[in-house]
């Protein structure tokens, strides 16, 4: 893939693209980093774990295209691939991606103290399903 901007692939495709997987590691932690931010009214500045991006591709449309691999960090990176190719591609722009987050991080805030990684885990499903539902991917 030389430019995402002339690329057309698959979806099997796309989830297994290394170079969009790099690039989406930086707008997954911005755009939940942002959410947070506008939920909680706090700063912060938390890597997203790849065990929170592999359980919401479980949850999601993504699972049945990720094919048999289990790893939790190939299952994040096959999310990281998805935003970033939703990022440059913009059928969904960042500002509707982080306020998705944002109404479910606020939804589910009270997990915030106690366990962070499963309300990161069900904003990103939240994400994900909205994305593939607008993008007519189904399960």
């Amino acid at each position: 893939m030389d430019s995402p901007f002339e690329f057309t692939p698959d979806l099997n495709e796309l989830l297994l693209n290394n170079k969009l997987a790099k690039f989406g590691d930086s707008v997954v932690n911005f755009i939940y980093n942002a959410a947070v931010c506008n939920a909680t009214k706090e700063l912060q500045g938390v890597k997203v774990w790849d065990q929170c991006l592999a359980q919401a591709c479980r949850d999601s449309p993504l699972r049945k295209y990720v094919g048999s691999r289990k790893n939790a960090g190939d299952l994040g990176d096959a999310v990281e691939a998805f935003i970033a190719f939703i990022y440059l591609r913009n059928p969904i722009n960042i500002t509707e991606m982080i306020s998705i987050l944002t109404k479910s991080i606020t939804i589910n805030k009270h997990l915030l103290e106690p366990n962070e990684r499963e309300l990161c885990s069900k904003a990103f499903t939240v994400l994900l399903n909205e994305l593939c539902k607008n993008l007519g991917i189904t399960e």
